[in-house]
């Protein structure tokens, strides 16, 4: 049984709102990064922030399901988890990439004990706020910069491999 025109062209269009409802799902917690720039007042901000965060997502990823179907959904989500993954995690990066990422993952912790320790040498007001945020924001891309050996290093920081004194 084959799909006749009409049904090829509803599904194509179901197909796109899915997708397109997907990637709104990603832009959107994205977007509140932008918010801060349009000058509005705190509280505004802040339920736009919120929205943009915490219910806007959710709401686009629902939309993305019902229009995909379950199994179309999560064969897209898989993939680009997958791309994602061997783009970022490989095994194993190049040393300078590892020293790439090492270095941004060193000097981005350097404005955070600035403005801890010497606050006077940070400017002040949005200044300070944006330099902050683009430090943390250094600091995660560091991490992807490093790649999965990274994880295995720093998992081990966590990991007690020493033997307890026996008992005399």
């Amino acid at each position: 049984m084959t799909a006749g025109p009409e049904q090829t062209n509803q599904n194509n269009w179901r197909f796109v709102a899915g997708v397109s409802a997907l990637a709104l799902s990603v832009v959107f917690p994205l977007s509140a990064l932008l918010v801060p720039l349009l000058g509005l007042s705190p509280g505004k901000a802040t339920l736009i922030s919120g929205f943009l965060l915490a219910g806007a997502p959710e709401v686009f990823i629902l939309l993305a399901v019902a229009l995909l179907g379950k199994e179309n959904f999560d064969r897209i989500v898989s993939s680009a988890k997958g791309l994602f993954f061997t783009t970022f995690f490989q095994k194993p990066v190049s040393r300078l990439r590892y020293i790439t990422g090492l270095t941004i993952f060193t000097l981005s912790i350097l404005p955070i004990y600035l403005a801890g320790y010497a606050s006077s040498w940070m400017p002040t007001g949005d200044a300070r706020l944006f330099i902050l945020a683009g430090a943390d924001l250094a600091c995660i891309v560091s991490v992807f910069v490093m790649g999965g050996e990274f994880w295995g290093k720093f998992q081990k920081l966590f990991t007690w491999e020493g033997s307890l004194p026996k008992s005399q």
